[in-house]
């Protein structure tokens, strides 16, 4: 019964079926005119700077000069009518990131383009592979803290080859023949190289295949040892391009909701949440209780903002005790920080959601790095 009033509560002009297939279409169009083009590589070329900056330069587009970003999922509201045209893709927990590998390293930033963490990776040039020493690429990944692993959902660059316009089914295609490639490195399955990191291609389902999309949604738990732990399902359109931000063409489901709007059975070990009723609310609900915690998330930022503003201030006038006032701060930070306990932003909803702590602990040592440099 609230499956068909939960059918009615979705009005014509929210319909995502017709603006997939506007979408679609346009994506079409594009690639049409693209195809005869000679594409020349604008990405990873630093920009030039006349004169040294105060502060190092810390996200994606200081560092490689682009406007790429990570490709974000639309809640599936209704059942497509054709779902033969998708993958499933089962997603972990973690933080969404892009992982870029140049010049000898691998680095990870997060979903704002904030820089997390650098290391060596086998990617093409990440510093970790004899085959692959040169090149680059560009990864859309989960990174699961537990098992210290990036789980790969998307690729947006590989080997100096764009992906940005190619279709789903032949990103993933791509993907699954270059990580057999890579198992074939015995680099991979060891950890013999100082500083390195693992990489997990995650699965995609075709919605044709009847026994993949069976065992991805009714084995429990998805991975040994329930870890990691399954946070919900991607749907992917199988023509999509990959498009940096929010599409229709790429949709979220937590398991609880998949019978509801699919028709589809899943475990019955996923948990379902005490306030759940029909998918549609709990969409409602959950994103209303995001746009809350992003807007005290902003509103404690600033606090913290001027609160160092006000301390560097301090600093930078007592000249006399200068190594004791970084001291002071970082003390000072640090104490405040342990106090920003509230978690915010976990991959939720296909929504990336970061660490709160996290966050502001990072911003804090860029901030202090700035000072330093003075």
């Amino acid at each position: 019964m609230h499956r068909e009033l939960y059918k009615q509560n979705i009005s014509s002009s929210e319909r995502q079926e017709l603006r997939r297939q506007k979408l679609l279409q346009e994506q079409r169009n594009r690639r049409l005119e693209q195809q005869d083009e000679l594409r020349e590589l604008p990405l990873l070329q630093r920009k030039e700077s006349n004169g040294r900056s105060k502060y190092k330069k810390h996200n994606f587009q200081d560092l490689y000069g682009t406007e790429i970003s990570l490709q974000f999922s639309e809640w599936m509201k209704e059942k497509p009518e054709n779902l033969a045209e998708w993958f499933l893709v089962p997603c972990p927990k973690g933080q969404r990131c892009l992982v870029v590998s140049a010049r000898g390293r691998t680095k990870m930033f997060s979903k704002n383009g904030r820089h997390r963490m650098s290391f060596k990776s086998i990617l093409p040039g990440g510093g970790a592979s004899v085959r692959s020493a040169g090149g680059f690429s560009i990864l859309d990944c989960v990174y699961n803290e537990d098992m210290d692993a990036f789980y790969v959902l998307d690729v947006l660059w590989y080997g100096k080859q764009s992906f940005l316009d190619c279709e789903a089914q032949f990103r993933f295609f791509w993907l699954k023949s270059k990580f057999e490639e890579l198992q074939e490195e015995e680099e991979y399955n060891t950890k013999n190289i100082e500083n390195i990191k693992q990489f997990f291609l995650l699965e995609s389902c075709d919605m044709c295949n009847d026994e993949s999309i069976a065992r991805a949604l009714q084995c429990y738990p998805l991975w040994a040892e329930n870890q990691p732990q399954l946070d919900g399902f991607l749907f992917y359109h199988k023509e999509s391009s990959y498009t940096c931000g929010s599409t229709p063409l790429v949709c979220w489901l937590f398991p609880f909701m998949v019978n509801d709007v699919l028709q589809m059975s899943v475990s019955n070990q996923y948990e379902i949440p005490p306030n759940y009723s029909t998918p549609l609310f709990y969409m409602e609900e959950f994103d209303r209780e995001m746009a809350r915690k992003r807007q005290k998330w902003q509103s404690k930022k600033m606090d913290c903002s001027n609160d160092t503003d006000s301390l560097n201030s301090s600093i930078c006038s007592n000249s006399q005790t200068n190594t004791g006032g970084m001291d002071y701060l970082k003390e000072e930070l640090g104490e405040r920080a342990e106090q920003q306990n509230t978690t915010e932003d976990m991959m939720m909803g296909g929504k990336q959601v970061d660490s709160l702590q996290h966050i502001m602990n990072a911003e804090r040592l860029l901030e202090l790095e700035g000072i330093a440099e003075l």
